[in-house]
Parts: C-alpha cells; sequence; structure tokens
C-alpha cells in the first residue's frame, strides 16, 4: 500500500519533471533546430525559381509581320528575365490558322535549334471568328485546364501569369471588304469574351492602329497633333476596303475598351502606325509592308511618304506593354512623330541598292506630290515618343535606319 505521504512526493516529483520537461522543450530544442537549420542544404535553383509566376504569352496572328517579330522580341526577354527552372519554364503560345500550324512549328524548331532561349513555343491553332474556341483551347492549355471559376483555380492561376497579345486582323482588299472589317470587330470581341473567364488574372494587350486614332485628312482634336485622346471619327464601314479596315479597328477597340472594362480584365493598347523594317531572322513572308518596299527597290511603283514605325521597336513596346502593371488601362501611339519625305526615304534605299550592287538605284521613283494632308511632311504629327520612353522604355528609331535595315535584309 502506497501511503499519503509517498503519493504526495510522487506528485512533487512528476511536476519538478514535467516542468524540466517544458523548459527544454522551450530553450534546448529551438537551438538545436537552429543549428541543424544552419546546416541544411539550399534550396535547389528550381525550387527557388518556382516562387515566381510562370509567364505564358498567348499571341494570335502569330505568323505575321507583326506578330512574328512579337514571339521573338518574347523569346528575348524570356532569355533575360527567366531563372532557367524547367518546372517553372516560360512558354509562348504561337496561333496561327490551321493550315499554317505544321509550316509554323517547322519555322520555330528551326530557331529553336539556331538559337536556343530558355522559352518553350508551341503552335497552336487558331480561327478569328469561331466563338472563341480555339483561344479558349490554348488558355486552358496556358492554365492547366482550370479557370477563376472553379474551386480548383486557386493553385492554377497563382503559378500562372497569362498575356494574350491579340494582333490578327486583316488587311488589305478582300471579295467583301465589308464582311471583313465585320469578322475584324467579331474577332476582338470573342477574344475578350473568352479571356472573360480567367479575369482577373489575366490580361490583353490589344494591336490597334493609327487608323484608330484618325481617318484620312481628319484634324486632329488639339488643332497641332494627333494624341492618344484622338479617335477616327470619321472612316466608314463600306465606303472602299481602306475606309472599312479603319472603321473596323476603331471599332474593334472600342469594343475592346467596353468589354474589358465590363469583365475587369486588364487591357493595353497600341496604336501603331505602318509598320516597316527587317524581320529578325532575314526570314521574308508576303507582309503588304515587304512587299510594298520590294516594290519601291525595283523601281515598280513610287516612294511614298508614310507616318511609320520599325516592327523591332513595335514588338518591344508589345512585350514591355505585357509585363508593365503600369501600362494597364492606358493607349499608346507606337510611332515616329514626323513624317519621313519621300525623297528623303528613296536616297535610303538607294544608297543600300548601290552598296549592294544588286539592282539599279536610278529606277527608284519618288512621289513628289503629296504634302502629307491634315498635317505636312515633316511637321510634328502624334505625340508618342514621350510617353513611351516614360512607361515603356521604348525608343523608336529613326525611319531613315528603318528603311536602311529592311533594304539590306531585301537584297543581302
Amino acid at each position: 500500500m502506497i501511503s499519503r505521504n509517498s503519493c504526495a512526493s510522487f506528485l512533487l516529483f512528476g511536476n519538478v519533471a514535467s516542468i524540466l520537461l517544458l523548459v527544454h522543450v522551450a530553450f534546448v530544442l529551438p537551438k538545436s533546430i537552429s543549428s541543424l537549420a544552419l546546416h541544411a542544404p539550399a534550396p535547389t535553383a528550381a525550387a527557388a525559381a518556382c516562387q515566381r509566376q510562370r509567364l505564358v504569352s498567348i499571341v494570335t496572328g502569330a505568323s505575321g509581320f507583326v506578330g512574328r517579330e512579337v514571339v521573338h522580341a518574347l523569346r528575348r526577354d524570356a532569355a533575360t528575365s527567366s531563372s532557367g527552372a524547367p518546372d517553372c519554364k516560360d512558354e509562348v503560345l504561337c496561333l496561327v490558322r490551321g493550315r499554317r500550324v505544321d509550316e509554323e512549328t517547322r519555322y520555330w524548331d528551326g530557331v529553336s535549334r539556331r538559337d536556343a532561349q530558355d522559352c518553350a513555343i508551341r503552335v497552336m491553332p487558331y480561327e478569328m471568328c469561331d466563338g472563341g474556341q480555339t483561344l479558349a483551347n490554348a488558355l486552358e492549355y496556358a492554365y492547366g485546364g482550370s479557370s477563376s471559376s472553379s474551386d480548383s483555380d486557386d493553385a492554377a492561376t497563382s503559378s500562372t501569369k497569362c498575356c494574350v497579345y491579340h494582333v490578327a486582323s486583316v488587311f488589305g482588299p478582300t471579295d467583301d471588304h465589308r464582311q471583313t472589317a465585320l469578322d475584324n470587330v467579331r474577332g476582338t470581341e470573342e477574344v475578350v469574351k473568352t479571356m472573360s473567364k480567367y479575369a482577373p488574372n489575366i490580361k490583353l494587350v490589344l494591336t490597334s492602329s493609327m487608323a484608330a486614332v484618325r481617318a484620312t485628312n481628319q484634324p486632329p482634336k488639339n488643332g497641332r497633333w494627333y494624341t492618344p485622346d484622338d479617335w477616327n471619327t470619321m472612316s466608314q464601314l463600306g465606303t472602299n476596303w481602306g475606309s472599312s479596315y479603319q472603321w473596323s479597328k476603331t471599332q474593334s477597340e472600342r469594343r475592346a475598351w467596353e468589354l474589358c472594362q465590363q469583365y475587369d480584365v486588364p487591357l493595353t493598347v497600341l496604336c501603331p502606325s505602318f509598320v516597316f523594317g527587317p524581320p529578325s531572322d532575314g526570314v521574308m513572308s508576303n507582309s503588304y509592308s515587304l512587299s510594298l518596299v520590294g516594290q519601291w527597290i525595283r523601281g515598280e511603283s513610287e516612294v511614298q511618304s508614310r507616318l511609320c514605325v520599325d516592327v523591332r521597336d513595335a514588338a518591344l513596346a508589345h512585350v514591355r506593354a505585357g509585363t508593365s502593371d503600369a501600362a494597364n488601362g492606358k493607349r499608346y501611339i507606337l510611332s515616329s512623330e514626323a513624317r519621313l519625305s519621300s525623297l528623303d526615304v528613296g536616297k535610303a534605299l538607294a544608297e543600300i541598292v548601290e552598296n549592294s550592287g544588286i539592282g539599279d538605284a536610278s529606277s527608284i521613283r519618288c512621289d513628289t506630290l503629296f504634302d502629307g494632308g491634315a498635317i505636312k511632311i515633316g511637321e510634328r504629327e502624334v505625340e508618342a515618343s514621350e510617353l513611351l520612353e516614360k512607361d515603356l522604355g521604348v525608343v523608336c528609331r529613326p525611319t531613315e535606319e528603318t528603311m536602311r535595315d529592311m533594304a539590306k535584309t531585301m537584297l543581302l
């Protein structure tokens, strides 16, 4: 039998032991754990990299003159920003028409073999007016099959950041320019509505146009030059293919602003003037810009004075707009601020023709009758440089440099 005194001694001993145990847990173990932590291996590069969001860029019209250059710019940007961790590798989805998928896949496979970059390229089919189905397929791939409306969305969307660059639109004469214009608008509407499923964990960069800023001979709102506050109020649907195209770019952009606000999709709009310049890899395409300059060099048509932007600067502006939250809700004009005369453009082209020994520089002819329209050639036509450099860090190169580089690529 245990006496009352023995029980008391036992309880006292137990309490003391418990206290000692608590002291050990509170003061000794943390030091041991800290010591172990100091000698623990550092996180792997892949683990560290996965602390950032994986960036998936989706480019519609990726096989076009501007679209393909945007993809090249995205690859270059990934090379400077990527950590190299395979689990967090950035990816670009090139959306092209179904019949172009195999050709474009071969193109990018060749580029990747020549110039390995830490950015994966995947070519996928895209139709501009299919109810958003092909874009939805690309978005499902980008987000791993999740959308923000599902309960399982958080992990997928928090680990992936997605930006859609909607470059695709039809430019040029068609059998039914009125319907073509309506399709351009419908295509933009479908893009925003399809993206809305993932809002606000997604962003849209819309390639609009100077055609949405002003119509031919439309005077600027401030009476001096065009700014991002100007809108084309004169172009009409159905007048001719040029007017229908200008109307479509204006209406497409207006609808994008309306729908993005409605669905809470962050939006940045870029309004390039006429896009010239050399393709990054020197590969020629059926681009209207390339064919036009080819005609000028061969003397098949007169050199024109055009307000323009270099395709390399336009592509860089797209990438910067897509990765900058400060650009959300803003509209930018992408352009030199004044036209170069046709004589100066012709001189730059003739210089390259003469140096290359290919072609006849004397055959180059210039249109000297056009004076610039509402704003004369040589005068400031747009307000663009300050905002582009301040917000996006983009400085547009001189038109002479663009034309020389373009001619070199085409001739050499």
